[in-house]
């Protein structure tokens, strides 16, 4: 083997392993730098026999629509210019300590917007939009799934970074971080 190739070779080798430490160092970032949400879930499938064990989540603000965001607020949502494929800015303001109130938008957040999450539009049936954020998987130890899946509560603690990105940091299973 020539001189020139073994370079190559190690150079291809180095840019692999640079790509996958960037990819893990992001999601590390949002963790560690990232603004708190915690958002309302409810497990959707525990097992695949491909993947092993873990948790499909589906959130409150995955579906929206031209429904009331909360019990309380007579806002709704204006959903007419969505298409699939779009991505989309939800806003989260913080009404109390466990409630938010919904902004949804296409275009960039405006500045003056304190915390978003970003997501894009898989569905449109009539009045439901449903939107994918990337936290909606959550891989977990072999024979845990159950105990997750029998939960009453269920609650997830995103970190979500300056422009939208957001990563899971815990599950909140019955008012309790989740240790398996």
């Amino acid at each position: 083997m020539s001189s020139k190739l073994k370079r190559l070779f190690i150079l291809v080798i180095v840019i692999q392993i640079v790509f996958l430490l960037g990819l893990v160092g992001y999601r590390e970032t949002i963790l560690a730098f990232g603004r708190t949400a915690v958002l309302q879930t409810v497990p959707v499938d525990p097992r695949d026999l491909f993947k092993g064990d873990y948790v499909t989540l589906r959130y409150e603000i995955s579906t929206l629509g031209s429904t009331p965001v909360n019990q309380d607020s007579a806002k709704f949502l204006l959903l007419g210019d969505i298409i699939t494929g779009d991505t989309v800015y939800v806003a989260l303001s913080n009404i109390d300590d466990d409630e938010f109130s919904l902004d949804v938008q296409t275009g960039e957040p405006s500045a003056r917007t304190d915390l978003f999450i970003k997501g894009q539009v898989t569905s449109i049936n009539s009045d439901v939009i449903t939107v994918d954020y990337g936290v909606e998987q959550y891989f977990i130890p072999e024979g845990s799934g159950l105990e997750i899946e029998q939960a009453v509560d269920l609650e997830v603690r995103v970190k979500i970074n300056r422009s939208g990105t957001a990563a899971i940091d815990a599950l909140i299973v019955d008012g309790e971080d989740w240790a398996p």
